[in-house]
């Protein structure tokens, strides 16, 4: 079993570093509630996969090697969770520990010397913008605040960030304790346990997606009385509604005008600057579900799925 696997498996039930941007509604990949109902097992939730993800595990020992190999310096693993001193519920997962100051006497998880945590990043090409320059602090929000959990929970007084781009540009990013910035964090962490996730009260959805976490199902016969606001809202959306309907007309009545400019050419140009492009789409292969089932219904059966029940949302039109 790998590290990584070690991790996941032992993974203690609270709050972590990668939780943080989440928590605090700054993951763009998770929001708060999605946060919440992974927390409570509540069955909405689904975890996150990809084979990004299970690229970022299998390349972390190479980046840990390049940072070492960069900057002369030992990266130790540290396989076993780190706790909160005051509050076990917030624990941290650090990818490496290293010891730049042969004077440092901070004892990390009552284990390690070390003054310095490590995060090991890789980031896809068409994420470059998003990392600043190399040798400073500009992270992505979400890695900068899961290294200031990190030094709040191992009293290290700066975090380091390898991170590889494209699978072909190394960088490396320098972090310091920030004490305001960990004293926030902390408090909104330790509201949100004890209130949400011990008080099982979900945060507010800010998605349709949140809202569908929270209640996949109806309960038939069921009728709720709208308040005046939420009236308000109703009325603000079927106005919202109509007004797409207006432009999705005009963008069809001008695309149309770009289309018939460019009749037969692959690129619409203004000097040497292409401003659209017209190209026929390679031909695709699919299976004649339909056709299947009349040949052959009795394979057609043995390969049907049910898809999982889903709600769907209409708004009425006005009397």
């Amino acid at each position: 079993m790998n590290l990584n696997e070690h991790k996941h498996l032992n993974r203690p039930h609270g709050i972590g570093g990668s939780d943080v941007a989440a928590l605090l509604g700054l993951s763009p990949y998770k929001s708060p509630v999605q946060l919440w109902a992974e927390k409570v097992g509540h069955p909405g939730f689904e975890h996150a996969q990809g084979i990004h993800l299970r690229l970022g595990q299998h390349l972390e020992p190479f980046v840990a090697a390049e940072y070492e190999r960069a900057t002369g310096l030992v990266a130790k693993v540290h396989p076993d969770p780190i706790f909160h001193a005051e509050h076990p519920f917030f624990f941290a997962h650090v990818d490496r520990l290293i010891q730049t100051d042969p004077a440092c006497t901070n004892r990390v998880g009552g284990l390690t010397l070390a003054d310095t945590v490590l995060e090991c990043k890789t980031s896809g090409a068409f994420n470059k913008g998003e990392w600043g320059e190399a040798h400073t602090d500009q992270v992505p929000t979400p890695y900068m605040l899961q290294c200031a959990w990190y030094m709040a929970l191992t009293h290290c007084d700066r975090a380091n960030v390898a991170v590889l781009i494209g699978n072909n540009d190394f960088r490396l990013y320098r972090l310091h304790r920030n004490m305001e910035l960990e004293s926030a964090m902390l408090d909104h962490a330790k509201r949100f346990w004890e209130e949400c996730v011990l008080g099982g009260v979900p945060p507010t959805p800010k998605s349709t997606l949140d809202a569908s976490i929270l209640y996949p199902l109806h309960k038939p016969g069921m009728r709720v009385h709208a308040s005046t606001e939420v009236i308000e809202a109703v009325d603000r959306l079927r106005s919202c509604q109509q007004q797409m309907k207006v432009l999705e007309v005009e963008m069809e009545r001008l695309k149309s005008r770009v289309m018939s400019c460019m009749t037969d050419a692959e690129e619409l140009v203004d000097g040497e600057r292409v401003i659209a492009t017209w190209k026929c789409t390679k031909p695709a292969r699919r299976l004649d579900a339909q056709a299947l089932r009349v040949a052959h219904p009795e394979i057609a059966e043995r390969f049907m799925v049910s898809n999982a029940v889903s709600r769907r949302f209409v708004v009425k039109d006005s009397v």
